[in-house]
């Protein structure tokens, strides 16, 4: 039980840190990448920085859910039973 809860624990922390070393390293790119002088090589790095970025913060998204399911083991469930047509949910019969 204990194991669990510190895997939940230690899971919601290294996705934090993970993001936030994302955010970090993605606004110094960005600062770097908008002070190169030579016009068409900033447009390159603006370009390539988002990109990165994008695919670091999807990353990021990615493994803080995959480690969610993993370690709540939401992934082995049955899928719920549809709900009984009791006729409240769209149009009313007549």
């Amino acid at each position: 039980m204990t194991g669990t809860i510190i895997a939940r624990v230690v899971a919601v922390i290294g996705a934090a840190a993970l993001t936030l070393a994302t955010m970090i390293a993605l606004v110094q790119g960005t600062i770097l990448a908008v002070s190169i002088a030579n016009l068409s090589l900033r447009i390159l790095a603006v370009v390539a920085d988002a990109l990165l970025g994008t695919v670091l913060l999807i990353g990021c998204i990615y493994l803080a859910t995959h480690l969610a399911v993993r370690i709540l083991g939401v992934g082995q469930d049955d899928f719920p039973p549809l709900p009984e047509d009791t006729g409240q949910i769209g149009l009313p019969k007549n």
